[in-house]
């Protein structure tokens, strides 16, 4: 969970073109795979070498070298359980074949310094090199992280001697020695990038336009923990949509009757949101499960920025225009209220704003994935029992203790933290983890959003916000209608126009082309 601020837009084409990218989600899973041979490779490889060593010149065979070997070993075994267990997210564990690759670096280069080389022994150029093009070519990285991993696994080799020589008083080797081992490592992390690069294209041109009921997969718009948010378009209707999927393998370690209790949690999600009506709530068109057991349902396909990407780009928005979205915020969820949902996850990356042909600032609420639908039976919540769930910036203190019993005014404070980011630019507390935040909403009180800006807030408003702030729901406004009510009755209501919307984004129309994401948080 995050306690700041994200971008919501990221481009396909930016992905895996920095440092922080990620590989594609069905690129990550099968090069996790492939990491877990290569690391059992390693393993093997580093055994059979010692044992041929020991044959062919037992006298030299020195403990460090059992020692070394016994590492490199348990490494690789390590390294390859961990890829082949499926415990962590591809990304994740592709993270930590990085580290892998880069500590394996290291026991090479002790292995062949572990003798000195006055010894006599053939000596050619570091198997380092070889590590670099081999683990390159099976285990694809972005460019960044594979660039930073490559130089520094070169780095092992010089590193690794330099240990040697510290410990053991060896004699240290001549300048043209040091070159004859190590520079074909250091040629390499060249080519380790432009072949990783090749790898990544290759692996995704492969994967080709996957296909999940009438739609094909065309563009990863975002991803995250275990969801997967793509634009597709209907094979007949050649209509552009939203395909949001969750894929089985990101749960974890799961029983059938766990995949089930997913399953039908997904459906009450799907279900929950294609009910709604609201023109403010993000449209459901269809939902089903993949042929690769992956729940998906499809979206309207939006073109615009959420609240969080607005005001990190442009700044507070004038109270004018924020009483303008929150009328919208509101509507949404009073339908979703009425219906007996919940949706518990209320916060700007959760609210998109988009241009719907001549209607421009038009809301759209997304993401009921923690919706909790109250029916005659009783409660059923999306979410798996005994998580707390929701973002710790725009929690309600009910729901930072752990409740049960929440309801929609949960929403309605969360509504007034949304407004607070709105116009001030700041959450409604800072803290250093989600923890702390948490106990912050529980707690303190918070501070006046007049006090915190430059932007001239009218106390009407301003009071407006405070109450949906109120520790005690008994406090706050007591449903979204009664929220749009207020604000609607506040001079402001008619102070921002679709007019004057449509200057705005007239001005900053590069924006309007910008793909929709839904928020990565799934449950």
């Amino acid at each position: 969970m995050s306690t700041g601020p994200r971008h919501l837009v990221r481009p396909l084409s930016e992905t895996g073109s920095t440092l922080g990218g990620d590989l594609p989600a069905g690129l990550a899973e099968a090069a996790a795979g492939r990491l877990g041979w290569v690391a059992a490779l390693f393993s093997v490889t580093f055994a059979f070498m010692h044992l041929l060593y020991r044959t062919l010149a037992p006298a030299q065979t020195l403990p460090a070298h059992q020692l070394i070997t016994a590492f490199s070993v348990l490494l690789g075994a390590a390294m390859a359980g961990l890829a082949w267990s499926r415990r962590l997210p591809a990304s994740l564990t592709l993270d930590i074949g990085l580290i892998f690759q880069v500590v394996a670096a290291l026991t090479i280069s002790l292995g062949e310094s572990a003798l000195p080389l006055s010894e006599g022994l053939v000596r050619g150029h570091s198997a380092i090199a070889i590590w670099l093009v081999l683990f390159v070519l099976v285990v694809p990285s972005p460019a960044g992280k594979a660039a930073l991993a490559a130089f520094v696994t070169a780095c092992m080799g010089p590193l690794g001697m330099a240990i040697t020589i510290a410990v053991k008083d060896y004699p240290r080797p001549l300048p043209q020695q040091w070159a004859v081992l190590y520079t074909s490592s250091f040629v390499m992390v060249g080519a380790s990038v432009i072949l990783s690069r090749f790898v990544y294209k290759l692996g995704v041109h492969s994967s080709g336009p996957a296909e999940v009921g009438s739609y094909e997969l065309l563009d990863l718009l975002g991803e995250g923990g275990m969801g997967e948010v793509w634009r597709a378009r209907h094979r007949l209707l050649v209509r552009e949509a939203a395909v949001k999927l969750i894929r089985p393998e990101r749960l974890g370690p799961q029983t059938g009757s766990d995949i089930d209790a997913v399953r039908r949690r997904f459906e009450r999600e799907a279900r929950a949101t294609a009910a709604l009506n609201s023109p403010f709530t993000v449209a459901v068109h269809d939902y089903g499960v993949a042929d690769d057991g992956s729940f998906y349902y499809v979206m309207e396909l939006l073109r615009g920025l959420d609240l969080e990407g607005l005001v990190e780009k442009f700044g507070p928005v004038s109270a004018r225009r924020a009483v303008y979205i929150l009328i919208q915020v509101c509507d949404s969820l009073a339908e979703a209220h009425a219906a007996g949902l919940t949706h518990r996850d209320v916060k700007p990356r959760n609210i998109f704003l988009c241009r719907l042909g001549t209607n421009y600032d038009c809301v759209k609420v997304l993401d009921f994935g923690l919706v909790k639908v109250r029916s005659a039976s009783g409660e059923s919540r999306l979410t798996r029992e005994g998580v707390t769930t929701g973002t710790p910036a725009y929690m309600s203190p009910e729901m930072a203790l752990g409740h049960h019993d929440v309801d929609a005014r949960t929403d309605i404070y969360a509504t007034g933290c949304v407004a607070y980011w709105l116009l001030t630019g700041q959450l409604v507390f800072d803290a250093p983890n989600a923890l702390s935040m948490a106990l912050e909403h529980v707690q303190r009180a918070p501070v006046r959003p007049s006090q915190r800006t430059e932007i001239d807030i009218p106390p009407v408003l301003e009071e407006i916000v405070m109450r949906c702030l109120e520790k005690d729901p008994a406090k706050r406004p007591q449903s979204a209608r009664e929220l749009k009510t207020l604000l609607e009755r506040t001079p402001l209501a008619e102070e921002w126009t679709n007019d004057l919307a449509e200057e705005w984004w007239r001005r900053h129309a590069p924006i309007q082309e910008a793909p929709f994401r839904a928020d990565q948080t799934t449950a």
